[in-house]
């Protein structure tokens, strides 16, 4: 960030003082010369602790901490993308736990200091991954998965394009629009079987030709808030092999909890 930039949020901080986007208690203000960190923060100190709690949670597929974990659903697998690089797992119905009341502020606020915490957050996994084997030597590009135009008005963001937006400058990635969604497919994926969801989400999202050239022989970073089925993801990275990519990491804040257990099916019946 700018030192423009910065005096300028940390002037809107005084403001309109910044509250923890799980709990709703006040942040403390740091001053102008404060601690960088503390300024970007996004969680009270009571609601950072249980936060990294989550994100030590152990998927049961790899052994790993969600947070270093990098399984992708079934169905995700089916379709080329292997690789899914997330930061908590999502409890459907729950929405007490602080991971999932993360994602809600996102999904119902325009608030960008929580995206650009979570941002942050994703940021160093997604080098890591970066640097795997099969990966030595590609370039890489980032995208996003579209939201319903109608949860867009009522909401007033799109996280997922918030999220894409802000890890393209941190990762200092070309940052390619190439999905887009139609306005005739509506239908929200929480009221759909998995099976529905997979064609619902095929024929939701479009491949945009504009700048399709620049995938070509690229690694396609997907970025969107949460993975449930991976029904979304897997039509996502179908439109971008289309348009070239010849490799696929996926991103979400978190992954449905059913996803971290192999003897349950890799979907969830209930979704943001």
């Amino acid at each position: 960030m700018a030192s423009g930039d910065r005096v300028m949020s940390r002037l809107a901080d005084l403001l309109f003082p910044p509250k923890c986007a799980c709990c709703g208690e006040l942040l403390e203000f740091n001053g102008f010369f404060g601690s960088k960190s503390a300024q970007k923060d996004a969680l009270c100190q009571a609601c950072r602790l249980v936060w990294e709690k989550e994100k030590e949670t152990q998927c049961n597929l790899c052994g790993e901490k969600v947070a270093n974990c990098a399984c992708s659903t079934r169905m995700m697998n089916s379709a080329g993308c292997r690789v899914h690089c997330k930061l908590v797992y999502y409890r459907p119905g729950n929405r007490e736990t602080v991971g999932n009341r993360v994602i809600y502020r996102i999904k119902d606020h325009a608030d960008r200091r929580t995206v650009r915490f979570l941002a942050d957050a994703l940021a160093p996994g997604i080098l890591a991954n970066m640097e795997r084997q099969e990966w030595k030597g590609k370039s890489f590009f980032i995208s996003w998965l579209p939201r319903r135009s109608g949860a867009v008005l009522k909401s007033g963001t799109d996280q997922a394009k918030e999220l894409a937006v802000l890890l393209a400058k941190r990762l200092e990635l070309p940052l390619l629009p190439l999905i887009g969604r139609r306005r005739k497919s509506q239908t929200p994926q929480k009221f759909l079987t998995p099976t529905a969801r997979l064609s619902n989400a095929t024929g939701a999202f479009y491949l945009r030709e504009k700048r399709k050239e620049e995938a070509k022989g690229k690694v396609a970073v997907l970025v969107d808030d949460i993975v449930t089925s991976g029904a979304s993801m897997t039509a996502g990275v179908r439109l971008l092999r289309r348009a070239g990519a010849k490799g696929f990491l996926a991103v979400s804040v978190a992954s449905d909890e059913c996803n971290r257990n192999p003897v349950l099916p890799a979907f969830s019946k209930s979704e943001i």
